[in-house]
């Protein structure tokens, strides 16, 4: 079997990203030559799923292949489920962390001009999109927020 079914066959089994790091070690390539080649191929799939319904995208956690755009929404039908929408100052709240961090609360608070609510920073917690990276050296000790592998995976930044 070549490579490139190889590899195709590990993106269509996986149910995460894979890095070419993953692929390398899961197909035993060692050399520089098969190393390329593992490249090459991951650019043959992208090229040939291009027309079609799904696409290999690399996201921030390595590659994996997802419902093309322009699909998602036949398939959304499928499912009943409800997107999560999120309000402005949550929106403006997440992409303050994204832009400035790390960051407390209160740097959060100093950039809108308003007190930032309990459950805007529980939600992004709880989606994943943001943790606590540390806590900043000052009376008080507030948490650093950070944005996660998920945030960029899930908003597809890399």
């Amino acid at each position: 079997m070549k490579i490139k079914d190889r590899i195709e066959a590990l993106f269509l089994a996986s149910n995460r990203s894979l890095t070419l790091e993953d692929i390398h070690e899961l197909l035993n390539i060692n050399s520089k030559e098969e190393e390329s080649e593992v490249i090459n191929s991951i650019q043959q799939i992208q090229d040939e799923y291009r027309d079609k319904a799904y696409d290999l995208v690399e996201v921030s956690s390595g590659y994996r292949v997802q419902i093309s755009h322009e699909s998602a929404e036949d398939i959304a039908k499928l499912w009943e489920v409800k997107p999560l929408k999120l309000s402005r100052a949550t929106l403006e709240t997440l992409s303050i962390i994204a832009y400035m961090q790390p960051v407390t609360r209160g740097d959060i608070e100093d950039i809108r001009g308003v007190n930032v609510a309990t459950n805007i920073i529980k939600l992004l917690i709880d989606q994943g999109w943001i943790k606590i990276k540390g806590y900043r050296d000052v009376p008080g000790r507030p948490a650093l927020f950070i944005t996660t592998q998920k945030f960029l995976d899930d908003f597809s930044m890399k």
